[in-house]
């Protein structure tokens, strides 16, 4: 695919990243299908739930930034096919999410995907060029951040 560098737009940084960032989610999308059987949003669980679980179903829509229902459902057939477990946290009504022994095995099948496609990406590409690359992403990322924070406080 060629994109056009021209217009308002083209020469932001963020619009490049954006062109990247729909590249590879929609061949992560087209992978995870095939080689995990998993919609987009069950692989965007599995990997929150595999990183921070136990979570709970409100505790997983603000990571996900997603809205409740529809994470309901998809965590009911993710427990309906045994990789996800659903169990009353002791004294409250909230609903603990965790991976099961097949959902860890999932994950780490997935995990070792991600770093072959990082690793695919990035190769040939000089390290001194990767660390000035995590230098610049972390100071966008902090900046992205404080605009967040910003952005709450006038809401």
């Amino acid at each position: 695919m060629t994109t056009e560098r021209s217009g308002p737009l083209a020469g932001l940084v963020t619009m490049r990243m954006i062109i990247l960032f729909g590249l590879l989610r929609r061949s992560g999308v087209l992978a995870q299908r095939r080689q995990f059987d998993l919609s987009e949003i069950e692989w965007r669980i599995m990997t929150q739930v595999g990183q921070f679980a136990p979570l709970s179903l409100n505790g997983l829509a603000e990571l996900l930034l997603q809205d409740r229902g529809q994470l309901s459902r998809a965590v009911k057939a993710m427990v309906e096919r045994g990789l996800l477990s659903r169990e009353r946290k002791p004294g409250g009504p909230e609903i603990e999410i965790d991976l099961t022994d097949k959902g860890r095995d999932v994950y780490a099948r997935m995990v070792e995907r991600v770093v072959e496609r990082d690793r695919q990406l990035t190769d040939g590409i000089p390290e001194s060029d990767i660390a000035v690359l995590w230098r610049v992403i972390d100071t966008m990322v902090e900046r992205a951040d404080e605009m967040m924070e910003a952005e709450r406080n006038l809401g």
